[in-house]
């Protein structure tokens, strides 16, 4: 939160003409790579704080749930609650930072699915 104040306030001091673009846009940069940063220590730090998990990004009302021997993507879409109005387009596995894979929301329901596995990303876009 505290980065995103900052981003906040350097476009806020550039629109308002007291430093240059170039530097409020260097700034907002620096700002989003801080929250970046941030954010995956605060997914490490939860990693091994409760044993294994898996971290979802999108409509759910829990973004990180414990994993266990042969978790599928759907049982993790549920286990999360999904709270999406209608199924998903795309949902997406990162495992180290790649893409493993992706299905559409239809694919789920006609049980095409996947196994995930300890620190796994789900990104489910609407």
């Amino acid at each position: 939160m505290r980065t995103f104040c900052r981003l906040i306030l350097a476009l806020s001091i550039a629109a308002a003409g007291c430093v240059s673009s170039k530097k409020a846009q260097m700034e907002a940069r620096q700002a989003y790579a801080n929250g970046q940063q941030q954010a995956l220590q605060a997914q490490q730090g939860a990693q091994q704080a409760q044993g294994p998990v898996v971290f979802l990004q999108g409509p759910v009302r829990n973004p990180v749930v414990p994993w266990r021997e042969e978790m599928t993507l759907s049982e993790a879409i549920v286990d999360a609650v999904y709270t999406g109005f209608m199924n998903p387009r795309v949902v997406r596995v990162l495992r180290g930072g790649q893409v493993a894979g992706e299905l559409r929301g239809i694919d789920l329901l006609h049980h095409q699915d996947m196994d995930l596995e300890p620190g796994d990303t789900v990104i489910i876009v609407p």
